[in-house]
């Protein structure tokens, strides 16, 4: 499951209404409309024998209705709460502004704080929570780990006693469901991303390939990797999903990692062995960037691609104009293919979330902020400037994605609903995840470089892995 988005994944990459449902204790209401004489006729009785119909000015003021995007109840007066995004400014700043603007009008008295973090977002998040001072709302990746792996360090707050089952109900129940830690629910799907590899069909051309050669299935990546180096020199820049080589293995070689107890690893199986074997033997051949390969930023296989120097790349068709942006010339060499799957059959999992921090002051106007990023105008107005998915299906309805459109990056819309729903986390929960990765980590890297057979790095990891659950 190579990378997917990059938070779109970088937004920058990647890059996103109303799930009128609960309404606050309190509901905010609409600006009325200016009050103006209205000309009615009644009926008055002006004699006692006789009734006749006059005409009379009298002011008409309507009732005053809920905001529709307000479902969260009991959000806390005059709440002063600061949002984290990841790698979203500056390219959506009037989005994120906008967005927020809106969620102001709909929770009156509600003060947002805005900050935006990229490369150093968990080294910045970390920092934070260990300063006692984190953001009450943060965007999360879903791909790379973080909501279980902040959930199980006791770092983000439960949704289930708040969320209203009408709110929660409005998402995909396979993106609702996704990464939870002892059965609770810690985000609010954001937005979403469809698998695609972006192929320069110029490098494809000089190995003799055609873009209908690319594999459907992760095990046919080794051979083409070969033809490419051996008629061109190109290196492939595939990238192992590092903050989650647990996840990986499950989707990719259907590896069963964990006991169903949850009390004993199992990632040194045949499977997971079969799984390695087929990256350490691309690195032996030199047809893999071993840089690209473990490093723990898309920005490396990104950018080998948008110089021209890759002859594919695994992301989303978010990140077509991001090379349309930086790379015009390649932008007319570009084709799309679906992501090969692996040996599970299921495509992966979400992309990006938004969950609040456990020890916010203001845990109702924070759920309130996190669920309006994520509901279908704010995340329909992401859609419409980048090629990221919503996660509501209501969101789908609407004609920006019903109607064809003939541009690259566009050409999945009409089938993304369906992709979407199919988006699973199929990864069981990891007890001390993080710590179990890097043991994962430094493991795979000694096969990978080091020449550790296979089989024994894995059985080492396991057993160190096993001993810190015991």
């Amino acid at each position: 499951m190579r990378t997917k988005l990059f938070a779109l994944l970088t937004l920058v990459s990647i890059i996103l209404g109303a799930c009128a449902t609960a309404t606050p204790t309190q509901a905010p209401t609409v600006e009325q409309p200016t009050q103006t004489p209205v000309v009615v006729q009644q009926t008055v009785v002006v004699q006692q024998t006789s009734i006749v119909e006059v005409t009379k000015q009298v002011m008409i003021t309507p009732t005053a209705l809920p905001n529709p995007e307000a479902v969260i109840p009991n959000v806390e007066p005059n709440a002063t709460i600061t949002v984290w995004t990841y790698w979203l400014s500056p390219t959506f700043d009037t989005y994120i502004k906008d967005t927020i603007a809106r969620f102001q009008q709909a929770y009156p008295g509600v003060n947002v704080k805005w900050e935006d973090h990229q490369g150093t977002f968990r080294d910045d998040l970390n920092a934070a929570y260990a300063a006692g001072n984190a953001p009450d709302v943060i965007n999360l990746s879903i791909s790379e780990g973080w909501v279980s792996d902040y959930a199980g360090q006791g770092n983000l707050l439960a949704l289930d006693s708040v969320v209203p089952t009408s709110v929660s109900g409005a998402y995909f129940p396979g993106l609702w469901n996704e990464q939870l830690v002892g059965g609770k629910h810690y985000q609010f799907p954001y937005y979403q991303g469809i698998g695609v590899d972006l192929i320069n069909t110029q490098i494809f051309t000089k190995a003799g390939l055609k873009t209908t050669d690319f594999p459907k299935t992760i095990d046919g990546l080794p051979a083409l990797c070969k033809t490419i180096k051996d008629k061109t020199g190109t290196l492939c820049d595939i990238r192992l999903t590092v903050s989650d080589l647990l996840a990986q293995m499950t989707y990719e070689g259907g590896v069963k990692v964990i006991s169903d107890d949850g009390k004993t690893f199992t990632f040194d199986s045949p499977d997971a062995v079969a799984w390695l074997q087929t990256y350490v033997d691309m690195v032996k051949a030199g047809t893999v960037d071993k840089t690209a390969l473990v490093t723990d930023s898309d920005r490396v296989g990104l950018d080998l691609f948008e110089s021209g120097k890759a002859a594919f790349y695994a992301t989303g068709p978010n990140l077509i104009r991001e090379v349309r942006t930086n790379n015009p010339g390649l932008y007319g060499y570009l084709a799309v293919v679906n992501a090969p799957v692996g040996k599970s059959g299921v495509a992966g999992k979400g992309l990006m979330a938004m969950s609040v921090n456990a020890k916010t002051k203001y845990p109702n106007a924070a759920i309130a902020l996190a669920q309006f990023f994520t509901n279908v105008q704010s995340s329909l107005e992401l859609s419409k400037a980048v090629a990221v998915y919503p996660s509501m299906p209501a969101a789908f309805d609407d004609p920006f994605f019903t109607v064809p459109s003939v541009a690259i990056e566009d050409s999945v819309k009409p089938t993304a609903k369906q992709a979407v729903s199919q988006l699973a986390d199929i990864v069981p929960t990891v007890p001390k995840k993080a710590d179990v990765n890097a043991i994962v980590l430094q493991a795979i890297q000694s096969a990978l470089f080091n020449g550790i057979p296979v089989q024994k790095a894995l059985s080492d990891a396991v057993a160190a892995a096993n001993a810190l659950i015991k």
